[in-house]
């Protein structure tokens, strides 16, 4: 603080020496800039060198240099300030010597040199002046560096200091030839005035734009030898832009409040014939500088990184060791690097090729192959036969494979396929033995696992919404309600399809035998697969396993379509397959033993429930442990039929509601999962039922099928036809 004292007391003494004399101002800035230096050098403060803390005081001291060029515009009486491009005046030059004192606030030392100008050509008044102007003066720059990042592009900063001005103003008010200037009110500029009586002899003259009055000598306005100088404030906004570790580039808007009003002789007290019409404003004059300029900095404009060898500790022996893939050869040895995790290589790293026919083991679905045996990609001898077939298809030129191809490569074109499936439960805890059963009956169902929490059952695959909304009423027909139609995305996850399209009215093809007219499949692959409990179908699977932690599902990538769950014992159990055929079921048990699922079983379901092999049909000398199925005895008394009209999550559509009202003896129950279900008619006969139906389809409700109730609780209506015997 006391070197900044130091220089504003100078700043006072140099501004009473004659404004002519710049070569000693200028000498006295520099000196006492040293002087500053020199006092921060014996800075007692003890301050690390090698960090600049943003609230540390800066001992060294490595200035910055530079020139500025830029544009000054004047506001004052003149034009008042209301006229002209701000960047597009009079040119002026600045050399400035700035000193960091701490790393977000800089003290800059300056000397400006330049013109300001103004021309005024109105119709009541004929003003204009020249000023040159000599500026020196200290800015405190602020860059806001104590918050923002350090290692920016680019640093804003504002500006804020006192200067002294120097002005020596003049007007333009005769031409190279001594001839006075009278504007005229046509526009003209003439040698005599307008009124004169020989002013038919004018002559045009055109302004020359020398300003050769001295405006403080014509005293127009009795000031006498007013002083021209004064002090200013400047202050300003502006941008740095390091371009090397030394050079800087610049950009600042700064303006100039002066402490006077006689930059451009007119004040707002003036008079006269001059004048005209309009007075002077009652502000001092000011002005604005926009400039670019470029710096040199003697230390740095940004640290410098420590230089650090980035081979040093480094621990050469760990990466020749290194075994990326975990097949216990290290990798500088491995030949086929990234084999999956638990195939067994050979000394090179590569995967077990015991029948030699460049399919590894873990891939081939065919172990051994005969020697020199052609094999596809699975491993698997392909005959003549199947070769002059594949011959045949890569040089078809009739189009007779196209539709076999297109079914090949169909399944590959996700973004024109849907996947409609039906939702038949949602659980975020262990699902009961009992429970498990009745899904696993269903020869198509599927355990969608999100999460550690979430498992969401579904049924079927669909890639058109009516055959998925068939196969819903299928279901609630056979007591497995609610069910729900969802979209299978290709992310996995499932999303409903609306309460609208779940409702949609669809011709009901199923009535009492549906679902023996679909098409069952007992491959593995059996995704269209209708509900069984009406035929009596056994459903056979391969249990895998059961834990007490959940396995990745990576290890199970030698087997498809796992099925994971949590049983009411807390235990992970994982099933695959889904057969009709026994013997298949059998051979495909044998794959899982072959795989290393060694201690893999046969499981049987029938009706919602888990059987015994024997109780399958099964002849087999093992032993099963399984729970005796008790079976619930139904009152004939509780059971009936009805039909549904409809199933609703939300508040009835208002055309829906419109049409209910027809009906008379509608009765709705609310049920799992927040649907409400609307049925109409109680019968004990299933022709009756049938009837009524038909009936309600006559009348417009297209959707409505028979379901059978025990209880208020939904049976399947093969369960009450064996109940109630019609």
């Amino acid at each position: 603080m006391v070197q900044i004292a130091t220089f504003f007391v100078t700043c006072v003494i140099v501004n009473r020496y004659h404004y002519g004399d710049m070569i000693k101002r200028i000498s006295i800035l520099i000196i006492l800039f040293s002087f500053l230096s020199i006092k921060g050098q014996d800075n007692s403060l003890s301050v690390d060198s090698t960090e600049n803390k943003p609230d540390t005081i800066v001992n060294a001291i490595k200035p910055t240099i530079g020139l500025g060029i830029g544009m000054l515009k004047f506001y004052g009486d003149i034009t008042d300030g209301r006229y002209g491009n701000p960047f597009v005046s009079r040119l002026g030059y600045e050399l400035f010597v700035s000193q960091d004192i701490t790393s977000y606030l800089n003290l800059k030392f300056y000397v400006l040199f330049g013109q300001l100008a103004g021309n005024e050509h109105a119709y009541d008044r004929h003003l204009n002046f020249q000023s040159h102007i000599t500026t020196g003066g200290f800015i405190f720059r602020y860059n806001f560096l104590n918050f923002l990042d350090k290692n920016r592009t680019i640093y804003p900063h504002i500006d804020l200091g006192i200067e002294s001005v120097e002005f020596l103003s003049k007007t333009d008010l005769y031409d190279a030839y001594g001839n006075k200037y009278y504007y005229w009110t046509d526009g003209s500029i003439r040698n005599m005035d307008e009124n004169d009586p020989n002013a038919s002899q004018a002559i045009i003259l055109e302004r020359d734009y020398n300003y050769e009055t001295d405006m403080r000598e014509l005293n127009a306005d009795g000031y006498g030898k007013y002083p021209e100088r004064t002090f200013a404030i400047p202050f300003g906004i502006g941008f740095d832009m390091p371009l090397t570790k030394h050079w800087l580039f610049n950009v600042n808007a700064t303006y100039h409040y002066t402490f006077t009003d006689l930059i451009d002789n007119v004040t707002s007290e003036s008079s006269g014939e001059r004048m005209g019409t309009r007075a002077g404003n009652k502000s001092n004059d000011k002005f604005l500088q926009t400039s670019v300029s470029l710096n040199y900095n003697f230390g740095s404009n940004y640290k410098e990184k420590e230089p650090t060898d980035e081979l040093e500790n480094i621990d050469y022996l760990a990466f020749d060791q290194d075994d990326e893939d975990g097949d216990g050869i290290i990798d500088w040895l491995d030949k086929c690097p990234w084999t999956p995790p638990g195939v067994e290589v050979d000394e090179n790293g590569c995967p077990l090729d015991s029948d030699k026919d460049f399919v590894p083991d873990y891939k081939d679905d065919e172990v051994p192959s005969p020697d020199s045996a052609i094999v596809d990609i699975s491993g698997i001898e392909m005959s003549d036969s199947l070769i002059h077939l594949k011959y045949l298809m890569y040089m078809d030129s009739t189009g007779e494979f196209a539709d076999i191809v297109s079914k090949m490569y169909g399944e590959y074109n996700i973004k024109k396929k849907k996947h409609y499936k039906v939702k038949i439960g949602s659980f975020t805890e262990g699902i009961s033995d009992e429970l498990v059963a009745q899904f696993l009956s269903i020869p198509d169902v599927e355990f969608h696992n999100f999460g550690d929490t979430l498992t969401v059952i579904t049924v079927g695959d669909y890639n058109n919404l009516p055959e998925a909304l068939r196969r819903k009423i299928n279901l609630i027909e056979n007591g497995i309600e609610p069910a729900e139609v969802v979209e299978q995305k290709n992310d996995g996850t499932l999303t409903s399809v609306g309460d609208e399209a779940n409702n949609l009215a669809v011709e009901n093809p199923s009535d009492e035998n549906s679902t023996n007219n679909e098409n069952q499949n007992s491959d593995n692959q059996s995704n269209n697969a209708p509900n069984n409990y009406e035929n009596n179908q056994v459903v056979f699977r391969i249990q895998l396993g059961a834990f007490s932690k959940r396995i990745p599902s990576e290890d199970f990538y030698k087997v498809k379509n796992v099925i994971e769950y949590v049983g009411d014992d807390g235990l992970y159990k994982y099933t695959t397959g889904s057969f009709t055929d026994f013997s298949k079921a059998a051979k495909y048990k044998l794959e899982m033993a072959l795989k290393g699922y060694k201690d893999a079983f046969i499981v049987a379901f029938k009706n919602g429930k888990r059987i015994s092999l024997k109780d399958a049909g099964v002849e087999t000398s093992a032993e099963e442990n399984i729970a005796p199925v008790t079976e619930e005895k139904i009152n004939p008394e509780n059971v009936y039929y009805t039909v549904q009209i409809g199933l609703y999550k939300n508040e009835l559509p208002t055309e829906v509601l419109t049409k209910f009202m027809e009906l008379e003896g509608i009765d709705q129950a609310d049920i799992e999962g927040g649907l409400t279900r609307y049925t109409t008619g109680k019968f004990k006969s299933f022709k009756e039922a049938e009837a009524f139906k038909n009936t309600l389809i006559e009348k417009g409700f297209a959707g409505a099928f028979i379901i059978a109730l025990n209880n208020g609780e939904l049976i399947a209506v093969s369960k009450a036809k064996e109940v109630l015997g019609k």
